[in-house]
């Protein structure tokens, strides 16, 4: 019988984790990395699973997720974040896929959630992402952006049924993780060797944010979610600026 690990990587999430928790207590072994939170994090985590691990990542968030698989003892791991659930119906078509599955790994469309609604624009649906794979089939790249794949294409499959992701209730509770994202994006295009001048400043801070929320709004459909889709529009286009300015403050710090 194949066994499942679900790993989790989490801060600062007592809002989320329980619901996360329990909405995979079935898997044979869960794992939670938890990035120096100073909230009940870990204490909650600890009613569902003797594996929490206090780590800080220093901001590399995917450092802890590559951590959390290191530690998995099954066949097969969900990696998770603890604003996401997984659907009874999503749970059951797990456990039958890898009871019979010859491939690597299956990507699994999430639904993402703001401000208590799904949006189904701004390029947000279908969302799809490699989160079940065999152990040492995939990791997390290091960059933000960047999220797990295997190579060969062929061994990997799609599920039916979607994963839940509740991504914001406030937006206090999402301008905090903005400040944290900019600085994280504004440290890796800086080792990047990505440098501001006055070649590249229109470039950065007006057309690279202005093409952005005009293919997410527009194209993209962002418009079709009313204010929620205006304002994820924009806020994307508003991370560029600030990580560029955050990038600018790099610089300068460095003269």
């Amino acid at each position: 019988m194949s066994k499942l690990s679900v790993v989790i990587a989490a801060r600062n999430e007592e809002k989320n984790i329980r619901n996360c928790l329990e909405s995979v207590k079935w898997a044979d072994e869960i794992i939670v990395i938890d990035d120096a939170s100073t909230d009940r994090t870990s204490e909650i985590a600890r009613l569902f699973t003797e594996n929490v691990f206090s780590r800080d990542s220093h901001g590399d968030f995917h450092k802890n997720k590559n951590f959390g698989l290191s530690k998995a003892t099954s066949e097969w791991i969900l990696s998770l974040d603890a604003d996401e659930l997984i659907p009874p119906e999503l749970a059951q078509e797990i456990k039958q896929t890898i009871e019979s599955s010859l491939l690597l790994g299956y990507y699994i469309n999430r639904k993402n959630f703001f401000l208590g609604k799904w949006i189904k624009g701004c390029g947000w649906w279908p969302d799809s992402i490699l989160r079940l794979f065999r152990k040492g089939a995939t990791h997390w790249p290091l960059a933000i952006h960047d999220v797990p794949q295997i190579e060969d294409k062929k061994r990997v499959g799609l599920l039916i049924n979607s994963f839940l992701h509740y991504s914001y209730f406030s937006l206090n509770q999402y301008f905090e993780k903005f400040n944290l994202y900019t600085t994280q994006l504004a440290k890796e295009e800086h080792v990047k060797g990505v440098r501001l001048s006055f070649k590249n400043f229109f470039l950065l801070f007006f057309l690279k944010p202005f093409y952005w929320f005009v293919k997410k709004y527009i194209f993209l459909r962002g418009f079709q979610d009313g204010f929620r889709g205006f304002f994820i529009c924009f806020s994307s286009a508003l991370t560029i600026f600030v990580t560029y300015s955050k990038l600018w403050e790099i610089q300068q710090a460095k003269k």
